[in-house]
């Protein structure tokens, strides 16, 4: 699938909780608008959605707690595709690009976990 679909990749969102004192950062890209269109989009409807991480058919509530082990960090990555939870020890490589390469075109934002 490297076509772009008819009515467009979406948005991608990334949100990193964790760390120091639980902080949430957030970065969102409205992919269809971003100058990396033609390359972040067709890897986003090509990616594992419904094989990887925690998906929404995981029974686990929103705000409970992620089972990270060790990790410093958990990352949720949401798009039209799905949604995939990840430790950061867990996340596999071509969801770690995803992850390093959207953080390159977007501001972080800090929320307020919750």
């Amino acid at each position: 699938m490297n076509e772009q679909p008819a009515d467009g990749f979406g948005h991608l969102l990334v949100e990193r909780s964790g760390g120091i004192g639980g902080m949430l950062l957030v970065w969102e890209v409205d992919i269809d608008a971003s100058t990396r269109r033609d390359d972040l989009g067709p890897r986003i409807a090509e990616l594992p959605w419904s094989d990887s991480g925690q998906s929404d058919g995981v029974t686990q509530s929103d705000d409970a707690p992620q089972a990270t082990g060790a990790d410093r960090f958990a990352y949720l990555i949401e798009s039209r595709y799905g949604r995939v939870r990840f430790g950061e020890s867990q996340m596999p490589p071509e969801w770690k690009q995803l992850v390093d390469d959207v953080r390159e075109v977007a501001e972080p934002q800090r929320r307020q976990p919750g």
